[in-house]
């Protein structure tokens, strides 16, 4: 009888999709399922390396993402850490506008108030 690990590493192979096989001992006899996933056409794992090997390859199918236009105050930002009343200071904006955009851009998840200063998020 299979294992639910078996059939589900099965199907995927069935659809195309990748399976990947972290081999054990020999002499394991749990170990004979990923060998026999190995001998059919899986992915022989020893390292992460292998692995990231495999997706990098779905990075060249994918579409370039277009360059982000950064917000003047998340620039800021990736400088320094700012208070409001700082930052609104190094932008020429006026306070509640500034705050007004704070809230837009943490809304987006782009900037982070921790503290009283706000930071930009990576």
């Amino acid at each position: 009888m299979a294992s639910g690990s078996l059939i589900t590493a099965r199907l995927a192979a069935e659809q195309g999709r990748e399976v990947y096989a972290i081999p054990g001992s020999i002499h394991h006899p749990g170990a004979k399922g990923c060998h026999q996933l190995i001998r059919d056409g899986a992915v022989l794992v020893e390292t992460i390396e292998h692995i990231l090997e495999g997706l990098r390859g779905w990075q060249a199918l994918s579409r370039p993402a277009p360059m982000p236009v950064t917000h003047p105050l998340v620039a800021l930002l990736h400088a320094a850490p700012h208070t409001s009343e700082a930052l609104a200071i190094a932008s020429g904006r006026p306070l509640p506008e500034l705050l007004a955009t704070l809230t837009e851009l943490e809304l987006e998840g782009q900037v982070i108030c921790e503290s009283g200063r706000w930071l930009a998020r990576c």
